[in-house]
């Protein structure tokens, strides 16, 4: 093991200690809050066969606590300090007994500690009764459910709350009796008690499992049942809209097939006893890989009735992630948070391969480029930018390893090594992986091991620079004489070298030649022979006729599979948006719109020519999915480099009024609504929405004009009291209204009630449900208040250590992307340096989170 400090030093030395001594003292250990590495491995060394016995009791109301006991049975290779994770006041431990027997034990930095002299070598029993904390039960006042991941069991029973630990787990619920209950295992036996109006749930022992996938959901859910080839699917709701109910059995069957794909691809069957799905409003994920209980959120799976192409897109994409899961995370699992992208890069690799059935007219590399390119630059080009494999000292810091990194850039990396190996070798060794590890634990390292035995390329170098290095090239390039010239550098000094294929494409009048640069493996430099610009024919030309003349476009990454910033000029604009509007290749123009994008926020091209360039480019467009994709980029530039929004306003509602698809209709409408600001557009919204009576060829949802309803609110603030009554009257579901009710006071029009939300907001308990939390924050700095809002930056900055300690693992990044999104001013950029300047030692991982989402307000104000 490397020792990186002095803190680790003294770590390895007491561990070492321990195993010398056999009875020190518990603190030798390197007791701390969480669960530090060097704990971890301690025990997974010295700790063995741990199985777990659950029982939890839960009330019908969320005001009484919910209290459980925990029997932990494992073997300890000799007399040695038991220490358990539980994060919990003492007084929330009532009893332990080990063996059998009352014993003495001490509640410390988030461990229950039994001294060595009471355990005893080879198998002990320990049974813990308990309080459990409400923070990872997210309780409502009809259901509730568990989320874990990633260090979060231990704020709910007494475990062992690291990932390489797997155990077996049994589960008994206690509920009311109108209440229903999901969990890992099947149901094994349902008793009626004594006790009027309760029920006692007996679950059946899982598969080995890591503390983060054990969960349970108790509540009032809707069951339905789907069954194909022998296999039985059970999916649990509160939808109570039976146009979205009845799109169950499509969501069911699209389960089926991305069970079939992954074992027809991975050559191992299902490897859980069951496939059970639940449905939850504001759920704080797309969805959770828990085995036998996946949980999903409603606003992606339950489709509005004239869903987007981007829509049906996203909820088979998550379907499939979630299930690849299966066998990439829960079947294998990391060995340690670090290599947390190691199960994230599969399920959102395989997913874009599975949905391509589901959608034959789709252009599946356009959108696996679309779906992924964009996000990772977002944090890629940021001073907040993290190597895809990161540092983790302990586990309370394991949720910051979550973002556009391991989600967005990990699949195009691991696009890029399949390209490298062959999809047959790489499939095989995959295989291979699987069964190396089955149910148990992996590294990057050890599947690098095995899938360099299927290529001859070094994979360990081409790793180290993508993988372990954060940050992506710029990439140049020019013609001289008979040359494409293509240079790379690395902006943050290292003089880093990526190795990748770059494809330009040269486009002369009709024609459309390609040339291919490789980069990395020599040198920052490549040049490679092009025919002469303005020299005729040459011998190397594809075509003896073609020439290749100053008017020529070049077009960088042609093909979308290279990685970094495509610096162009202004200069070229011109060229590129006439290939933008006319070249037939989706995947070039998809390619091109981010390239133009990139060099929008890099200041390479000005916002006033892009936008009129854009706008002129959009009604032309027939491809959904680059249709979609300008337009946020459009509406990203008017909120960054605001500009008179007539001109925007005229083009958006045009689309919304004359596209011969109802999609461009619906998406074109929820951008007007969004930037709408002209006296005429903010009538036109208003009218609409009164009405509800919705331009022809245009379907809006519910929560169309819930979002409309808030816009309206802000926009015109003497009627904002009105459109909040009127809105929350129309909406019937309960659980929708309840979220209308949380957050519509943060668009009141008074000063006063907005700071209260915002001293709502600080309390961590008015944050249990994250994304109401998150939207009413985003509305609280919409850039039409933008100006006021500038004093909730500091506070809520100051906050972000208890949210990262009290919310779940997107939540720090959503909260910082709420509370800084909307703001532009400069002013706004001092409050985020001072906050720097406050806390020059503030951790590292939290602080890339708040520049990541600050990023604009840098490039704004340089």
């Amino acid at each position: 093991m490397k020792i990186n400090n002095i803190k680790q030093l003294i770590a390895v030395a007491a561990i070492g200690l321990l195993t010398a001594c056999g009875s020190p003292a518990p603190d030798a250990v390197l007791l701390q809050p969480g669960v530090s590495r060097e704990l971890a491995q301690y025990r997974k060394e010295h700790f063995g066969d741990v199985r777990y016995h659950l029982f939890f009791s839960i009330p019908e109301s969320r005001e009484e606590a919910v209290t459980g006991k925990a029997e932990i049975v494992l073997s300890l290779r000799e007399k040695q300090p038991l220490i358990i994770d539980f994060r919990g006041e003492p007084a929330q431990v009532a009893s332990v007994l080990l063996n059998g027997k009352q014993t003495p034990y001490t509640v410390k930095d988030e461990h229950i500690v039994i001294e060595a002299g009471e355990v005893a070598a080879g198998e002990n029993r320990v049974a813990i009764e308990f309080t459990a904390n409400d923070q990872s039960l997210n309780r409502r006042d009809e259901f509730l459910y568990t989320l874990l991941v990633p260090d979060r069991a231990r704020t709910l029973f007494p475990c062992f709350d690291q990932p390489d630990m797997k155990s077996l787990f049994t589960l008994s619920l206690e509920v009311p009796a109108a209440w229903q209950a999901v969990a890992n295992g099947a149901v094994e036996q349902v008793d009626s008690m004594t006790i009027a109006g309760r029920r006692r749930i007996l679950f059946r022992e899982t598969e080995p499992l890591s503390t983060y996938l054990f969960s349970f959901v108790a509540g009032k859910l809707t069951r339905e049942t789907f069954s194909r080839d022998g296999r039985h699917i059970s999916i649990y709701h509160r939808e109570t809209d039976p146009k979205k109910a009845a799109q169950c059995p499509e969501i069911a069957s699209e389960v089926f097939d991305a069970l079939e794909w992954q074992e027809n691809y991975t050559g191992i069957p299902y490897p859980f006893a069951k496939y059970d799905l639940i449905i939850l409003p504001g759920f704080q994920f797309g969805g959770m890989e828990h085995t036998g209980a996946t949980l999903y959120t409603d606003g992606r799976m339950f489709l509005n009735e004239n869903p987007t192409l981007n829509e049906r897109l996203s909820r088979s994409a998550l379907i499939a992630h979630e299930t690849s899961h299966m066998w990439f995370g829960d079947f294998v699992t990391m060995e340690w948070f670090n290599d947390v992208w190691t199960k994230e890069v599969f399920a959102n690799y395989y997913a874009s391969q599975m949905v391509e059935p589901l959608f034959p007219d789709v252009n599946h590399s356009l959108n696996f480029m679309l779906d992924y390119i964009p996000g990772a630059y977002s944090e890629d080009r940021t001073a907040g930018a993290n190597p895809v494999k990161q540092d983790l000292a302990n586990m309370c810091d394991a949720g910051l390893m979550y973002g556009n990194i391991i989600y967005d850039k990990s699949p195009v990396v691991m696009a890029m090594l399949i390209r490298m190996m062959g999809k047959d070798a790489f499939r095989k060794g995959i295989q291979e992986y699987l069964k190396t590890y089955a149910y148990g634990n992996a590294t990057w390292d050890g599947l690098i091991s095995i899938l360099d035995n299927y290529t001859d390329r070094d994979l360990k170098a081409w790793s180290h620079v993508w993988i372990n290095e954060k940050g992506m090239p710029e990439i140049r390039s020019e013609v001289k004489g008979d040359s494409l010239i293509v240079t790379q550098s690395d902006p943050c000094g290292r003089g880093l070298r990526w190795p990748q294929v770059v494809t330009y494409a040269v486009i002369t009048d009709s024609r459309t030649d390609r040339v291919s640069v490789s980069l990395g493996s020599d040198g920052n430099v490549s040049k490679t022979l092009v025919p002469a610009l303005d020299a005729g024919p040459q011998k190397n030309s594809p075509d003896q006729s073609v020439v290749y003349t100053a008017g020529s476009v070049w077009v960088p990454n042609a093909d979308g599979t290279g990685y970094g910033f495509f610096r162009v000029g202004e200069k070229e604009l011109d060229g590129l948006m006439s290939v933008l509007k006319t070249h037939p290749d989706e995947v070039l123009r998809g390619s091109l719109l981010i390239t133009l994008y990139e060099n929008l926020l890099n200041q390479t091209i000005p916002a006033g020519r892009y936008m009129d360039a854009m706008l002129d480019y959009l009604p032309g467009e027939k491809n959904s999915l680059l249709f979609s994709a300008a337009l946020g980029y459009i509406g990203n530039c008017q909120r960054l480099y605001p500009s008179a929004p007539e001109k925007l306003e005229q083009v958006l509602w045009q689309i919304v009024t004359t596209a011969e698809q109802p999609q461009y209709r619906l998406q074109a409408f929820r951008q007007y609504r969004s930037i709408a600001r002209s006296p005429e557009a903010v009538a036109r919204l208003y009218a609409l929405w009164q009405d509800r009576k919705a331009p022809a060829g245009c379907s809006l949802s519910e929560n169309d004009y819930i979002g409309l309803s808030y816009r309206l609110a802000l926009l015109m603030p003497k009627k904002a009291d009105e459109v909040v009554a009127t809105q929350q009257s129309r909406i019937t579901n309960p659980d929708r209204k309840r979220q209308y009710a949380f957050i519509s006071p943060s668009v009141s029009p008074r000063k006063e009630v907005r700071d209260s939300v915002f001293a709502s907001l600080l309390v961590a308990e008015n944050r249990r449900v994250e994304p109401w939390a998150s939207a009413a924050l985003a509305n609280l700095n919409s850039p039409l208040r933008q100006q006021e809002a500038v004093a909730y930056i500091r506070p809520a900055l100051e906050a972000m250590q208890e949210i990262q300690r009290t919310g779940d693992i997107f939540f720090p990044r959503n909260w910082a992307s709420a509370l800084l999104g909307g703001h532009t001013s400069a002013e706004a950029r001092k409050e985020v340096d001072d906050f720097f300047a406050a806390h020059p030692d503030y951790p590292v991982l939290l602080a890339n989170k708040i520049r990541q989402q600050a990023d604009h307000l840098y490039r704004l104000h340089d």
